[in-house]
């Protein structure tokens, strides 16, 4: 699905230049681009507002002057990067005026013979919502499925034809929190579910209760019998049965007109790759750092939230000894997973190598400890996972800032009063950091390069 992803800096201000004043108003983002799916995701990282001496017009419609359709231009000519035309029409429902149809295809091809082989899309902003459509160099065209803001909150304001339909009433009790507006938001953003066992089966569990609508599924592994203290998602006779599979059967059997889209396949895979990019948010319930290092590399080049969850229990002499987790969030320009000394790095390295040479690893004693079993528990991961969503919510909602770090002591280790303790910890962004250079690079990091081959090595 296409989609065009802006930093919330960059919203406010562009927010403020058409709305800040009566009438129409016009600018430009400048924008670098992937694809997903074979649809354009529009990652803006600039702005060039049109001053409104350089537009004239009457009651049928306004036009930019050829002196300020040539200088965005110009500046993507120099920063290698596509151009999203903006203006706004007011009212919650924007759609292109019949001037705005009439102009758009002389444009289009000015914009593409300019910078041949770039994508280009115009959007028209209302009230809350925007409408856009992108226009590719091959003369493919469509309509953008997502509009999404990026910064302390996350929040997506794509206009569809849907806009003035009645919430269900399945959501009456949660909207004094969400609102209206928000609950349409959370079913319009797409979330990458990785990892679909103990804890990321609790996480389709309570994304689809919440409304959530759009979903990317990722697991390789079946059902087992030893995976039933603790898959909310299946039952006795699901055994053998993929992972997404049952993750798909529950949240259709929750919203049947819910998109879910689903892989059988390891993160590494070049397709799962390419899908991901395209998500709104990353719910990480993985259960090795490997994965979880290319995670963050994705949410780092790509500019997408990363919601990462562990769960840990330890056991010594069959006694309890410590057990809880935590809830690790990286949000575009803050501190990630490697900012918070959340990757264990040889562990990453030993999980991106290819399947054999893993195990030549294992046998010949070069690591340790990554092939026991981890005990897991149902009521350790519900309470995890609820942390974790309870947090997209916030993101959603703009309650308050999302602390990057939520750490869960079931025991109390070391605290006066035993009990249950959940604790923000805040982390700073290192200015050290390796991973953190790889930020807004998008397909410039190579990701797929570097870890879309694992298919091939399995």
């Amino acid at each position: 699905m296409s989609a065009i992803r802006i930093p919330n800096e960059i919203w406010e201000t562009v927010r403020f230049h058409l709305f800040g004043a009566p009438g129409e108003h016009f600018a430009f983002f400048l924008a670098d681009w992937t694809y997903s799916r074979g649809e354009p995701v529009f990652l803006v990282c600039d702005l060039i507002c049109i001053p409104d001496s350089d537009v004239s017009g009457n009651l049928t419609g306004m036009q930019m002057s050829l002196e300020a359709l040539v200088r965005p231009i110009n500046a993507a000519v120099r920063s290698n990067a596509c151009l999203i035309e903006i203006h706004n029409h007011g009212g919650a429902n924007p759609r292109f005026s019949e001037t705005d149809v009439d102009n758009l295809p002389e444009f289009i091809r000015y914009v593409h013979s300019s910078l041949p082989g770039r994508p280009y899309a115009a959007t028209v902003w209302g009230a809350r919502n925007v409408y856009g459509e992108y226009f590719l160099p091959n003369g493919r065209a469509g309509v953008i499925d997502r509009v999404t803001i990026v910064g302390c909150r996350l929040r997506q304001v794509v206009s569809r034809n849907d806009d003035a339909n009645a919430i269900s009433s399945a959501f009456s009790r949660q909207l004094l929190w969400f609102t209206e507006h928000g609950q349409r938001e959370l079913s319009r953003l797409r979330v990458a579910v990785v990892g679909c066992g103990g804890t990321g089966s609790h996480a389709i569990q309570n994304l689809a209760y919440i409304g959530c609508r759009d979903f990317v599924l990722i697991d390789d592994d079946h059902v087992e019998e030893l995976n039933m203290n603790r898959l909310v998602t299946a039952d006795a006779a699901d055994i053998g049965t993929p992972k997404v599979i049952i993750g798909r059967r529950l949240i259709k059997s929750v919203a049947p007109e819910a998109s879910v889209l689903i892989f059988e396949s390891k993160l590494c895979e070049a397709q799962v790759l390419d899908a991901v990019k395209g998500a709104d948010v990353l719910l990480s319930c993985v259960d090795n750092d490997g994965a979880r290092l290319v995670l963050n590399e994705i949410a780092l080049s790509y500019g997408i939230p990363l919601i990462d969850i562990a769960v840990g229990i330890e056991v010594e002499n069959e006694r309890l000894i410590a057990a809880g987790g935590r809830v690790a969030i990286f949000l575009p320009g803050g501190p990630c997973l490697h900012c918070m000394n959340q990757i264990d790095v040889t562990e990453a390295n030993h999980f991106l190598l290819p399947l054999e040479e893993q195990e030549q690893n294992l046998a010949r004693g070069y690591i340790t400890g990554i092939d026991v079993p981890a005990p897991a528990v149902v009521s350790l991961n519900a309470q995890l996972v609820a942390a974790a969503i309870n947090e997209l919510a916030i993101l959603v909602s703009g309650s308050r800032d999302v602390n990057p770090f939520l750490e869960i002591d079931l025991l109390g280790i070391g605290r006066g009063s035993k009990g249950q303790y959940m604790s923000p910890i805040v982390y700073k962004k290192d200015p050290n950091c390796v991973e953190c250079t790889l930020a807004g690079l998008g397909d410039a990091a190579g990701i797929e390069e570097r870890f879309g081959q694992q298919v091939i090595q399995r």
